[in-house]
């Protein structure tokens, strides 16, 4: 079977569009994307798409004008439809300009696909370009899931980008275009040993093919299959990320560690990925950063600890919580000279819009409380409301005493809710309460005292 008959096959296997629908061709004048529009433009009518050439003058050789007016004559002789960009020399940088052409050109292909209302971007990668981009990942090192290299098909923008000539090697396509007497420009770069991606084209695929021509269909079989697998780990992590994660706002994702106990460190990986790369998208997560998460996850020495991302994002473990947030959580409050104030009796204060207290003279009644005893003399008075300070203590009963920070410690108060926490004082400074968590143990050892009620509600 000729490589056209191949095609054919494939693109009505395959259902990618439609017959007359529009598709974008990425066309750069090079032996794969003319062999990509050859091939597409002799498809049977019944699959066969209108077609939309998209091409882009990077200038950057002299050979592009003549480029440029080729592609431009091959459309008009062959009635397509020709889009075309002028990436100018002005815009060019001066380090990373392949990277910052290819920022130009998919930006271009982008504008096309809503000009003309295509939903297929046909770009011409072929096997060899796969297997290429594998080996470099491996290199390279990072993520599994780069390892699938090239897609056959993903989305793009608003429309999904399809590489139907990946079955294909390279030599086949120049074979193919021989053949059928087509006419291509070489882009002299290609052959550059200071190119990554040359080196291992010309210098490793070689050997690698010598070992086993099948090289190429074993590689597409094996990302496919890790594609496959990669997608099924997706599928089943999203009850346990349902379960166990909340997602308050935009920026912010919190992990209940309790729900994960039960789960081995490579479940837990899988669900910290999804949750960075997808729900998040916090750009750059490393092996080596997930593993520090996770050892985050896993030490008991500090129930309280934090790393730092890339681009401001933050991972704090707050007791059993795992917290992923944009930014490092500010308080934002009135200055500690500010919260100090004096209690009045018998009058309502409010903790917080679902909590509120009061120290009253006679016993009240009301529902959903906590009620405590203080039993004080008039010198005690007036009381007070201020935040903690260093060396405050609480009076636990028969002489001893804990220190708030430790009530705070034991009530797991977050580090950066601590600042908020709120102290009951008498008139010399003795702390009566550390509001909302625990409260003095002051009994009557006086004729002179009299009793105060400190009643805390918790509304509904």
């Amino acid at each position: 079977m000729d490589l056209q008959k191949q095609f054919n096959f494939i693109v009505k296997q395959k259902a990618w569009w439609q017959a007359g629908d529009a598709v974008v061709v990425a066309v750069s004048t090079g032996v794969d994307s003319m062999t990509l529009l050859y091939l597409l433009q002799h498809l049977p009518r019944a699959v066969r798409p209108k077609i939309i050439v998209a091409y882009v003058d990077h200038q950057l050789r002299e050979q592009s004008v003549e480029e440029t007016r080729y592609i431009s004559n091959y459309c008009s002789e062959y009635g397509l439809l020709l889009k075309q960009a002028v990436w100018s020399k002005d815009d060019h940088p001066t380090t990373g300009i392949e990277a910052a052409a290819r920022t130009f050109r998919y930006r271009f292909f982008k504008r096309v696909l809503k000009e003309t209302g295509s939903t297929c971007l046909l770009t011409a990668h072929h096997g060899d370009d796969l297997v290429e981009t594998v080996i470099m990942k491996l290199v390279r090192g990072g993520q599994l899931a780069s390892l699938t290299g090239i897609r056959e098909t993903r989305s793009f923008a608003d429309a999904k980008m399809i590489r139907p000539l990946l079955s294909f090697s390279k030599q086949q396509l120049e074979s193919f275009a021989q053949t059928t007497g087509l006419r291509w420009f070489e882009d002299e770069t290609n052959q550059q040993p200071a190119v990554e991606r040359n080196r291992i084209r010309h210098g490793v695929m070689p050997l690698l093919k010598a070992e086993n021509p099948q090289l190429l269909p074993h590689v597409l079989s094996y990302t496919n299959q890790l594609a496959d697998n990669l997608a099924a780990i997706k599928f089943l992590i999203q009850p346990l990320i349902h379960s166990a994660v909340g997602f308050s706002e935009k920026h912010r994702a919190e992990i209940d560690l309790d729900s994960l106990k039960d789960f081995p460190d490579s479940v837990v990986k899988c669900l910290l990925e999804e949750v960075f790369e997808h729900y998040l998208r916090i750009p750059n997560i490393s092996v080596d950063q997930l593993d520090e998460v996770l050892g985050l996850i896993q030490q008991t020495a500090r129930p309280q600890a934090k790393m730092d991302l890339e681009a401001g994002w933050q991972v704090r473990r707050v007791y059993q919580s795992l917290i992923i947030c944009k930014e490092p959580q500010k308080i934002v409050g009135k200055p500690e000279k500010d919260r100090t104030f004096m209690v009045i009796l018998d009058r309502w204060y409010s903790l917080s819009p679902s909590t509120k207290f009061g120290v009253f003279t006679a016993h009240k009644t009301v529902a959903n409380n906590k009620l405590t005893t203080f039993y004080l003399q008039d010198t005690d008075l007036p009381l007070q409301v201020r935040s903690p300070k260093a060396g405050d203590r609480l009076s636990i009963g028969h002489g001893q005493h804990q220190k708030v920070s430790r009530v705070l410690i034991n009530a797991k108060v977050p580090n950066d809710q601590r600042e908020r926490t709120l102290l009951l004082v008498d008139a010399r400074g003795t702390v009566l309460s550390v509001l909302g968590l625990k409260n003095a143990v002051v009994s009557r050892d006086s004729e002179d005292t009299r009793p105060y009620f400190l009643i805390e509600v918790r509304q509904k």
